[in-house]
């Protein structure tokens, strides 16, 4: 698995990539934590920053910051949720069920774990 460090604030990562990025509790950096980006903040502006869920810290919301902002700059490309795990999707699939803007993850990871369970069963 590659890892890429995006630099360049045009380019513009798509949803459902895997990356690690800075969370930040009551502003400070609590260090690097894996997460999915859910799509641009602002989608006429995409140097503006993209919104992330941390996946690994529980169903996404606001009030335990599981979802959080990033500056481009900020972002280490890891891979895509086509990379992860069926258990690691399944959780995925849970953790996004209600929040706004992500049914096009939400949807993609569910696709996914469907698929790859399927396979492990048809051995």
């Amino acid at each position: 698995m590659a890892v890429t460090v995006v630099d360049t604030p045009s380019a513009s990562l798509v949803a459902g990539t895997v990356v690690r990025c800075p969370l930040y509790v009551n502003g400070e950096n609590a260090g690097p934590r894996k997460a999915v980006l859910l799509g641009l903040f602002n989608e006429n502006d995409p140097r503006a920053g993209y919104r992330v869920y941390f996946y690994t810290l529980g169903p996404a919301s606001f009030a335990p910051r599981t979802v959080g902002f990033v500056f481009p700059g900020e972002v280490t490309v890891v891979g895509t949720v086509e990379d992860l795990s069926e258990r690691t999707l399944v959780k995925l699939y849970q953790g996004l069920d209600g929040f706004p803007g992500a049914a096009a993850v939400r949807r993609r990871a569910g696709r996914l774990a469907r698929r790859l369970r399927e396979a492990r069963l048809a051995r």
